[in-house]
């Protein structure tokens, strides 16, 4: 009986620790604003979400290698609002607006530690890219 008693607090317990950490988890909101995304830059918890909303002629999708390593990415449909799945890997995930990326439209998500920003800051990245690398890294200052 005592041994059962002693099972039942530890599946209680877990229960409530995985209780808690879903409960606690966070949805931030990105708005398009004409041809940016407001904020830039969104610093989040590990397990957070994040949604896109006023996406009338914009979508957002990730930018391929620019997530950390493991981290799934993503891809809205054009004029949806959109959700992610819970950030899990800490790190820094780039995303733009595929159709107004040449508007630099784009921004980026910082998920716990930014684990994976030096690699990409040593990559020395061109374009819209290099803005938002430096957006990035005076985030972490």
């Amino acid at each position: 009986m005592k041994h059962t008693k002693t099972l039942l607090m530890s599946v209680v317990l877990s229960a409530s620790v995985l209780l808690s950490s879903t409960v606690l988890a966070e949805n931030h909101v990105i708005t398009a604003v004409g041809m940016k995304y407001k904020p830039t830059v969104l610093k989040i918890a590990p397990g957070d979400t994040v949604s896109w909303e006023a996406m009338s002629i914009h979508l957002t999708e990730s930018i391929e290698g620019m997530i950390p390593e493991g981290a799934e990415g993503w891809m809205s449909k054009l004029g949806e609002s959109f959700q992610t799945q819970p950030l899990t890997v800490e790190g820094v995930y780039f995303y733009k607006c595929t159709p107004h990326w040449g508007a630099r439209m784009g921004g980026v998500i910082i998920v716990g530690n930014p684990t994976n920003l030096a690699a990409i800051t040593a990559s020395k990245p061109k374009g819209a890219l290099k803005y938002y690398v430096k957006k990035a890294n005076k985030a972490m200052k």
